[in-house]
C-alpha cells in the first residue's frame, strides 16, 4: 500500500480542509513530519489508519473523538485517501458518526459513512468495505500496526515482550490461530475425558450399591473387591436361580386363588338368596300404603284444576274495577285541561302585541351602535397621535448620535489606510529577500547533505582499512582449519576398516558382513582423531567459515558503499581530499549569506506581522460605518413617516369631534344595553307562553282519545268476568267438590315425594322378584349341606396361604429387579469407563506434546512453528541492526530453557561483540533499544512480505523514537532508512529532532494556531 493523496476536513486539530499530495515527492521515498507538540503530526497517520481500517494508528484514540473541536456543527468531518497497490489505484472516503447538517440544512445526528472505490465499483457498507480492504492488503489492523505503521510508544513492545506476548503478536501476523485452537481443543478434550473418567468411577460405585442388599456371601465378597467382571458373573448366576424359584411360586398362587374365588362365589350366592327373600316380604307388607298414596294424588289433581278457574274469576273482577277507575280519572283531567287552555290564550294574545314592537327597538339599537363605533375610533386616533409624536422625538436624538460616531470612525479609517500602504511596500521587499533566502537555503541544504556524505566516506575509508586487516586474518585461519579437517577426514576414511575392526567382539556378529568369526581383522595404518574430536574440529571449521564469510560480506559492502559515494561525488578517490576542502569553503560562504538575509527578513517580518491586525481593524471600521449609515437611513425614514402620520391624525380628530358633539362613550353604551334588555324580555315571554299553550293542546287531544279507549276496555272486562264465573261453576260440579277445597291441594314437594315413593316401590318389587328367581335356579346345583359359615371358614384358610405365597413371590421379584438393574448399570458404565480411559490416555499425550511440557522444554507446537518465522525475522533484522550499531550487536533467539515453567522459545537476547557476552535485550540503552526495535520492525516487514503470498509492503510510518539517539546512532539509523530507497519503499517519520530536518529533504510541516492546525508539503 502506497498513499498517493490524503484529504482531511474537520479532523482532529485540523479545522479546515487540508490536502497532502504524496506524488509531489517524486523519487524521494523518505519524508519527515515536523511541527510543535500537539499540532497534529500523529493525526496524519491516524487519518490513514482510519481510512483503511476504521480505527486510529495508536491505542489511545477513539473514533468518536475524531471530529475537530475547532470545527462548527455545520462542518462535516471526513478522511479521503487515494492509494496505490500492485499497480492499481484505489480510493476510500470515511466519516465518523457526528453532529452535522442534514439535507435541509438542519443540524442532526449523522451516522458513520464509508465509500470504497475499486474496479469501477463502490462499496458503501462499512462491514463489506472493511473486509474488502483487509483482503486486498492481506493485512489486518494488528498486522498493519506491527509492520507498516509503528505508533508512538509502541516500538519496544515487540522487542522486549516475552514469549507469551510475542506469540500473540506473531499469531495475528502469520495466522497461526488454527494451531492455537488445535492445542486448546486437545487440552479441553483431555480435561473433559479426565472429568468423564472420574464421573464414570463415581457412577460405578453407585451401581455397586444396587446389589449390596442381596443376601449372598459370594456376591458381597466380589463387591468388596470391586472386581467388576466377577460381579457381573455372580449376578447372572443368582438371576437364573431366582427366576426358577419365582416361576414355581407363580403356579402355586394360581391354584390357591382359584379355590378361594370358588368359596367366595358360593358364600355370595347363599347370602343374596336370604337377603332377597327378606326384602320381598317387606315389600308385600307396604302394598296397602301405596294404594292410599295413589288415591290422595288423584284428589290433589282435581282440586288443583278447580283452584286455577277460581283464580281466573278473581283476576277478571280485578281487571274490571281497574278499567272503570281509569275512565273516571281521564274525565276529570279533561275538564282541568279545557280551563287551563282558555286562560293561557288570553296571556298569549298580549305577548303577541308586545313582540310586534321589537323591529322598532332594533332600529334604535343600530343607530346608537354607530355612534359607539365613531367614539371608539376617535379614542384610538388620539392614542396613536401620542405615540407618533414620541417616536419623532426619539428618532431626532438618535440621528444626532450617529452623526458624531461617523466622524470618529472616518478619522480611524484614514490612519489605518496609511499603515497598510507601509505593509504593502514591506511585502514587496520581503518577497525579493525570500527568493534570495530560499536559494541560499537550498545551497546550504545541499552542502549539508554533501558534508554528511563526506563524513560517511571518511568513516568508511577508515573502516575499510580495519576490515581489510581482519579479513586477511580470518581468511588465513579458515584456510588452515579447513585443510586440517580435510586431512583428518581423508585419514579417517583410509582407516575406516581398522576402526571398525577394533570394535569386533568374539562370538558377536560383524557390523559389515554379519559373521561371528573374525580370523583376520584389519589394522589401522595411522592414528586418527576420535569422533568427538573430529566433530569439534568440524564445528571449529564451520565457525571459521561463518566469520570469514561475514568479514567478506562486510568488506564487500564497505567497498560498494565507497564506490557509490565516489560516483555520487563524480571525483576519483585520489582527489577526494581536494574535493572535501573546496566543499567546506563553499558551505561556509553559504552559511554567512543565509545569516545576513535572515536578519533583513526578521526586520521586515515585524512590519508584516501587523498586516493581519490592520486588515482586521480596517474591516471592522468599514463594518461600523456601514452599520451607522444603515441605521441613520432607517431613522430618517422613521422620522418622516411619523411626522406625516401625526398631521393626518390631527385633521381627522378635529373633524370627528365636530360630528359627534358632546356625547360620551359610557352614555351611548348604557343606552344600547337598556334597549337590548327590553328586546330580550319581549322575545322570552312570547316563546314561553307559546310552548305552554302548545303543550296544553297536546294533553287535551290525548285525553279525548283516551275517553273512547277506556269505555271499550270497561265493556270488554265485564264480558270476561261473566265467562270466568260460568266456567268455574262447571268445574266444581264435574269434580264433585265443595268449597272450601284448599285442604285437598298438597304441597309441591310432598306431592313429588309421594310420586317418587310409589315408583320406587314398584321398581324394587319387580327387581326383587326377578333376582330371587335367578338366584334360586343357580343354587339348585349346590350341595344341600353347604352353609355360609362352612364356606367362610374354608376361604379364611385359603386366603392366608395366598398372602404368604405372594409375600415370598414379591421378595423374589424385588431381588430379581434389583439384580437386573445392577447388572445393566454396572455393565454399561464399565464399558463406557474403559473407552473413556483409553481416549483420555491418548488425548493427554497429544495435549502434552502440543502445548509443551517439561519434556519439550515448554515449547508448544504453535511456538515451535513461530520460532521458524522468528529466526528468519531475526536474520533479516540483523542485517540492519549490525549496520546501525557498527557491527557491535547481534540479535539472537534465546534457546536455553531458563528458570520457571512458563512459556519459552520466543525470548530475545543480544550478543555484544565488544564483550563477547550474550545478554537480554532489556539491558540495552534507550537509543540502542530504538535501533533494535526499528531493525526488528524492518525485518518483520521483510519476512511478512516474502512469506505472505506476495504482499506488497511499500510504506513504513514511524512515530517518534529518534530523540533517544546520539549523533552517530542517528546517522546509522538514517542510513538504514535511506537504504530502503533501493526497494522503493516510502518511509514517513514523525520527530522533533532538529538534525532530521536538514538530513531529510522532503517535509510535511504542521503548524498550530488558535483556530486549528494546518499542514503542507515542503520540498
Amino acid at each position: 500500500m502506497r498513499p498517493l493523496r490524503l484529504e482531511v476536513s474537520a479532523f482532529g486539530p485540523y479545522k479546515e480542509k487540508i490536502v497532502l499530495d504524496f506524488t509531489q515527492f517524486q523519487n524521494q521515498t523518505l519524508f519527515l513530519v515536523s511541527g510543535p507538540t500537539g499540532a497534529g503530526k500523529t493525526t496524519i497517520f491516524d487519518a490513514i489508519a482510519y481510512a483503511l481500517y476504521d480505527v486510529a494508528s495508536g491505542s489511545s484514540r477513539e473514533k468518536d473523538t475524531f471530529k475537530s473541536q475547532f470545527a462548527t456543527e455545520e462542518s462535516v468531518c471526513y478522511v479521503d485517501l487515494t492509494f496505490e497497490y500492485n499497480g492499481k489505484t484505489y480510493r476510500v472516503r470515511r466519516s465518523p458518526a457526528q453532529m452535522g447538517p442534514g439535507k435541509s440544512g438542519k443540524i442532526i445526528n449523522l451516522l458513520a459513512d464509508v465509500a470504497f472505490y475499486h474496479d469501477d465499483t463502490v462499496t458503501t457498507k462499512a462491514r463489506d468495505a472493511n473486509a474488502e480492504i483487509e483482503q486486498l492488503l492481506s493485512l489486518n489492523y494488528e498486522q498493519f500496526k506491527q509492520i507498516v505503521m509503528l505508533p508512538q510508544g509502541e516500538f519496544k513492545k515487540l522487542l522486549e515482550s516475552n514469549s507469551n506476548e510475542k506469540e500473540t503478536i506473531f499469531r495475528n501476523i502469520f495466522g497461526t490461530e488454527i494451531l492455537k485452537s488445535f492445542q486448546e481443543e486437545l487440552k479441553e478434550k483431555a480435561k473433559l475425558l479426565q472429568s468423564q473418567a472420574t464421573s464414570a468411577q463415581d457412577s460405578l460405585q453407585t451401581a455397586y450399591s444396587f446389589a449390596s442388599g442381596i443376601s449372598d456371601d459370594a456376591l458381597q465378597e466380589v463387591l468388596i473387591l470391586q472386581d467388576t467382571e466377577r460381579i457381573l458373573v455372580r449376578i447372572a448366576e443368582l438371576l437364573a436361580a431366582l427366576e426358577e424359584e419365582r416361576n414355581a411360586k407363580e403356579l402355586q398362587l394360581t391354584y390357591l386363588r382359584s379355590q378361594s374365588q370358588a368359596a367366595s362365589d358360593t358364600i355370595k350366592l347363599l347370602e343374596d338368596i336370604a337377603q332377597l327373600e327378606a326384602r320381598l316380604k317387606v315389600l308385600e307388607e307396604e302394598e296397602s300404603s301405596v294404594l292410599e298414596w295413589k288415591r290422595q294424588l288423584k284428589r290433589h289433581e282435581q282440586a288443583v284444576k278447580a283452584e286455577e278457574k277460581r283464580l281466573l274469576c278473581i283476576a277478571a273482577s280485578t281487571n274490571q274495577a281497574v278499567k272503570q277507575e281509569q275512565a273516571k280519572l281521564n274525565d276529570g283531567l279533561l275538564d282541568q285541561l279545557n280551563q287551563a287552555t282558555h286562560d293561557k290564550k288570553s296571556a298569549f294574545e298580549a305577548s303577541e302585541r308586545a313582540l310586534s314592537l321589537i323591529p322598532g327597538l332594533r332600529a334604535q339599537v343600530d343607530a346608537v351602535k354607530e355612534q359607539e363605533k365613531q367614539l371608539v375610533a376617535l379614542a384610538n386616533k388620539e392614542k396613536e397621535l401620542t405615540g407618533c409624536q414620541k417616536a419623532c422625538e426619539d428618532a431626532t436624538k438618535e440621528l444626532q448620535k450617529h452623526a458624531e460616531l461617523k466622524n470618529v470612525q472616518k478619522g480611524k479609517q484614514e490612519q489605518c489606510q496609511q499603515k497598510l500602504a507601509e505593509v504593502k511596500q514591506a511585502q514587496k521587499d520581503a518577497s525579493i529577500i525570500q527568493e534570495q533566502l530560499n536559494a541560499c537555503r537550498m545551497n546550504v541544504q545541499q552542502s549539508d547533505q554533501l558534508h554528511k556524505r563526506i563524513v560517511q566516506t571518511e568513516k568508511l575509508l577508515a573502516e575499510q582499512l580495519e576490515k581489510g586487516e581482519r579479513f586477511l586474518i580470518l581468511e588465513k585461519a579458515y584456510v588452515t582449519v579447513d585443510q586440517q579437517l580435510k586431512d583428518e577426514t581423508l585419514l579417517y576414511n583410509r582407516n575406516i576398516a581398522g576402526i571398525l575392526a577394533e570394535q569386533l567382539v568374539g562370538g558377536e556378529a560383524c557390523l559389515v558382513c554379519g559373521s561371528t568369526h573374525h580370523p583376520a581383522p584389519a589394522q589401522k595404518t595411522a592414528d586418527t582423531l576420535s569422533d568427538q574430536d573430529r566433530e569439534l574440529l568440524e564445528k571449529k571449521r564451520n565457525q571459521a567459515y561463518v566469520d570469514y564469510q561475514q568479514a567478506t560480506a562486510e568488506l564487500s559492502g564497505i567497498r560498494k558503499q565507497l564506490a557509490d559515494l565516489f560516483d555520487e561525488f563524480a571525483v576519483p578517490a585520489e582527489t577526494f581530499e581536494n574535493f572535501k576542502h573546496k566543499q567546506k569553503e563553499k558551505h561556509d560562504t553559504d552559511i554567512a549569506s543565509e545569516k545576513t538575509l535572515l536578519m533583513e527578513m526578521n526586520n521586515l517580518q515585524k512590519v508584516l506581522d501587523e498586516e493581519e491586525s490592520l486588515v482586521k481593524e480596517q474591516s471592522e471600521i468599514e463594518a461600523k460605518l456601514q452599520a451607522i449609515d444603515k441605521n441613520s437611513f432607517s431613522l430618517q425614514q422613521t422620522l418622516f413617516l411619523n411626522e406625516t402620520l401625526s398631521r393626518d391624525l390631527l385633521a381627522e380628530i378635529d373633524q370627528d369631534k365636530q360630528v359627534l358633539g358632546d356625547k360620551d362613550l359610557a352614555t351611548v353604551q348604557k343606552e344600547i344595553m337598556q334597549l337590548n334588555e327590553k328586546i330580550e324580555t319581549y322575545t322570552s315571554d312570547y316563546n314561553k307562553l307559546n310552548r305552554e299553550l302548545t303543550e296544553l293542546e297536546k294533553q287535551l287531544a290525548v285525553c279525548i282519545a283516551n275517553r273512547t279507549t277506556y269505555s271499550a276496555q270497561v265493556e270488554e272486562a265485564t264480558t270476561a268476568l261473566l265467562d270466568a264465573e260460568a266456567l268455574y261453576a262447571t268445574v266444581l260440579a264435574a269434580a264433585d267438590l265443595e268449597e272450601p277445597f284448599n285442604q285437598l291441594i298438597l304441597d309441591k314437594s310432598l306431592c313429588l315425594d309421594i310420586q317418587k315413593r310409589i315408583r320406587s316401590h314398584e321398581d324394587d318389587l319387580n327387581v326383587t322378584v326377578t333376582r330371587l328367581s335367578d338366584q334360586r335356579k343357580a343354587a339348585a346345583a349346590l350341595d344341600p349341606d353347604q352353609t355360609i359359615a362352612a364356606c367362610a371358614d374354608q376361604k379364611v384358610l385359603l386366603d392366608n396361604a395366598i398372602r404368604e405365597s405372594e409375600e415370598q413371590k414379591d421378595q423374589l421379584a424385588g431381588d430379581i429387579q434389583m439384580l437386573r438393574k445392577a447388572a445393566q448399570e454396572i455393565a454399561a458404565i464399565y464399558k463406557k469407563q474403559q473407552q473413556i480411559i483409553a481416549d483420555y490416555q491418548k488425548y493427554r499425550t497429544l495435549s502434552d506434546i502440543a502445548n509443551g511440557t517439561k519434556e519439550t522444554d515448554y515449547i508448544s507446537f504453535e511456538r515451535y512453528v513461530l520460532a521458524i518465522y522468528y529466526e528468519e525475522i531475526i536474520e533479516a533484522a540483523n542485517l540492519r541492526f549490525q549496520q546501525m550499531t557498527n557491527n557491535r550487536y547481534l540479535l539472537l533467539r534465546k534457546e536455553d530453557k531458563g528458570k520457571g515453567a512458563g512459556a519459552k522459545g520466543l525470548d530475545l537476547d543480544v550478543f555484544d561483540h565488544y564483550t563477547g557476552q550474550t545478554r537480554s535485550v532489556k539491558t540495552l540503552s534507550g537509543g540502542e533499544s530504538f535501533k533494535a526495535s526499528l531493525a526488528l520492525a524492518l525485518g518483520l516487514s521483510d519476512v511478512m512480505q516474502s512469506r505472505s503470498g506476495g504482499i506488497q509492503i511499500d510504506t513504513l510510518f514511524i512515530d517518534e523514537g529518534f530523540g533517544s539517539l546520539d549523533p552517530e546512532s542517528l546517522d546509522s539509523a538514517i542510513e538504514a532508512l535511506f537504504s530502503l530507497n533501493s526497494s522503493g519503499r516510502l518511509v514517513g517519520i514523525i520527530s522533533h529532532v532538529e538534525e532530521l530536518k536538514t538530513r531529510i529533504p522532503v517535509h510535511i510541516e504542521v503548524d498550530r494556531t488558535a483556530e486549528g492546525s494546518t499542514a503542507k508539503i515542503v520540498l
